[in-house]
């Protein structure tokens, strides 16, 4: 059985082509390693505080986005 896709992975792509940056991009000036990036977004539930407020200073969330976020963390 297939995991249901979360929508809070999309949110964190999405976020990151508005800022006119791709994942691997937005993965470097998040330091976090590209690996770590992808599951991130495949499992955003796995996120960590520091690696979501890293995440935020490279893409920018907006409140509403960062509460969307840690909903379930």
């Amino acid at each position: 059985m297939r995991r249901k896709k979360d929508p809070r992975g999309d949110l964190i792509v999405g976020r990151a082509r508005t800022q006119g940056l791709n994942v691997e991009r937005m993965s470097q000036k998040a330091g976090i390693s590209l690996s770590t990036m992808y599951k991130r977004i495949r499992l955003p539930g796995t996120l960590t505080i520091d690696e979501l407020q890293n995440i935020d200073k490279a893409v920018h969330f907006t409140t509403e986005e960062i509460l969307l976020l840690v909903r379930n963390l």
